[in-house]
């Protein structure tokens, strides 16, 4: 089984932003991250991802794997789950020339047959997260700032320059800095 990561443990002021689906490409997403120096890792689905390749490919992301078709994967089994994840795996490693290490289940739900399968696909970890950003607003699952290590989560959305310029604030408010996740996860 792959193990679970919600946080990463360093003791450097490292956090790190990871943004899901890409139902939304969002025109000025390319520019944020690159007027911030900020290397998101992206979690894609194929269902959103499919005829956007052009657009990813020229974001400074790293992309990995989030299913085909964002089912909550909790208690299907572990075909219909292998499905999903490798059939995604293979997807990305089409049209992006890499095949993804790192997963991440829709809506944060797993169970042993998730992990089971994601182990059987290829993949190093499966990423959970510690914090989320939403309109404009960063929620925290526990306490009141985020901290060094935390795994935030974002989403492809209309509101993408409010959510990512509300997560660089939060960042820089609480004293860290954004760091692509695959430096400690690679």
């Amino acid at each position: 089984m792959v193990p679970v990561v919600t946080r990463i443990e360093t003791d450097k002021p490292y956090v790190f932003i990871t943004i899901d689906d890409g139902a939304v490409q969002h025109p000025k997403a390319r520019e944020l991250m690159i007027e911030a120096g900020v290397w998101p890792s992206v979690f894609l689905n194929t269902k959103y991802a499919e005829g956007h390749k052009d657009y990813f490919k020229r974001l400074p992301v790293t992309v990995h794997s989030h299913t085909s078709n964002h089912p909550n994967l909790m208690g299907k089994g572990l075909e219909f789950q292998k499905n999903e994840i490798c059939g995604n795996a293979d997807f990305l490693a089409g049209d992006y020339g890499k095949r993804p290490t790192l997963f991440r289940p829709p809506f944060g739900n797993y169970d042993s047959a998730t992990r089971q399968a994601a182990a059987g696909c290829g993949f190093k970890a499966l990423v959970n997260w510690t914090a989320a950003v939403n309109d404009g607003r960063v929620q925290f699952q526990q306490g009141d700032r985020l901290n060094r290590g935390d795994i935030v989560l974002m989403h492809f959305r209309t509101t993408f320059v409010e959510d990512f310029t509300a997560f660089l604030n939060r960042a820089k408010q609480d004293g860290l800095t954004p760091v692509p996740l695959e430096d400690f996860l690679g």
